[in-house]
C-alpha cells in the first residue's frame, strides 16, 4: 500500500512539474498579450477623441431627402458628421438599398445585419474576456506547480533553492493577477464603446425605416389624384 501511495505521489509530483514550463510560457505570452491590448486601447481612445460625433439630426434629414429622391442611389450621408463605425455601417446598408428593387423585407435584413454586428462585437470581445478568467487560472497553476520543489528543497535543506522556486510561485500569481485586471478594464472600456456604437447603429435602422414609410406614403398621396381623375 505504501508502494503504491508513493508511486501515485511520484506520478502528480511529474504530471506537475511537466506543466510548469507550458503555464509559464503562456502567463508570459498572455502577459505581454495584455499590455499590448492596452496599448492599442490608448491609441483607440485617443482617436475616439479626435473623431466627430454623430450627427443625428443632420443624418435624419439628409436620410430622408435621399430615399425619398433617390431611393438611396446616392450617398447624401458622405458629408453628414458620422462615426467610422456607423459610417461602415451605412455602407452596408446603403449596398443593400442599390442592389435590390423592393425594400418590402427590408426591417428583416436590417435585424439581421444588426444581429450579425453584435456578433462581431461579442467575437471582439471574447479575447479580452478570456483574458479575466485565464488570469487568475494560470496564476494559481503557476504558484501551486512551484511548491512542490520548495517543498523537496526545504526537506533536503536547500533553503536558497527553496526561496528561488517561491519567488517564481509568488511572481506568477502576480502576473496573473494583473494580466487579468488589464484585461477587465479593457472588456469594460471595449463594451461601452461597442454599446454605443450599437445605439447608433439601431437609431439609423429605424430612421431608414421611417424614411422608407414616408416615401412608400407619399408616392400613395401622388397616385391618389391621378386614379381619381381616371375614375372621373
Amino acid at each position: 500500500m505504501t508502494n503504491l501511495y508513493g508511486g501515485a505521489t511520484q506520478v502528480f509530483y511529474q504530471i506537475s512539474n511537466a506543466f510548469f514550463w507550458p503555464v509559464a510560457v503562456a502567463l508570459l505570452v498572455l502577459f505581454a498579450w495584455s499590455l499590448a491590448d492596452i496599448g492599442a486601447l490608448l491609441v483607440q481612445w485617443w482617436r475616439k477623441r479626435r473623431e466627430s460625433p454623430t450627427d443625428l439630426s443632420a443624418v435624419a434629414v439628409a436620410l430622408a431627402m435621399d430615399l425619398r429622391s433617390s431611393g438611396g442611389r446616392r450617398d447624401v450621408l458622405a458629408n453628414v458628421a458620422m462615426s467610422p463605425s456607423l459610417a461602415r455601417f451605412w455602407g452596408r446598408v446603403q449596398a443593400r438599398l442599390r442592389a435590390v428593387d423592393s425594400n418590402d423585407n427590408l426591417d428583416v435584413w436590417l435585424e439581421e445585419t444588426l444581429q450579425q454586428e453584435e456578433i462581431d462585437v461579442a467575437s471582439r470581445l471574447d479575447r479580452s474576456r478570456a483574458l479575466v478568467r485565464l488570469g487568475p487560472m494560470l496564476g494559481l497553476a503557476g504558484t501551486i506547480i512551484p511548491l512542490g520543489p520548495a517543498l523537496q528543497a526545504l526537506l533536503t535543506g536547500d533553503v536558497a533553492g527553496m526561496v528561488g522556486h517561491l519567488v517564481i510561485g509568488f511572481g506568477a500569481v502576480v502576473c496573473g493577477l494583473m494580466m487579468s485586471g488589464l484585461a477587465y478594464v479593457i472588456t469594460l472600456v471595449r463594451e461601452r464603446w461597442s454599446r454605443v456604437e450599437l445605439k447608433e447603429m439601431e437609431n439609423l435602422c429605424e430612421l431608414i425605416l421611417r424614411a422608407l414609410r414616408k416615401r412608400q406614403q407619399h408616392e400613395v398621396d401622388e397616385e391618389e389624384p391621378y386614379e381619381s381623375l381616371s375614375t372621373a
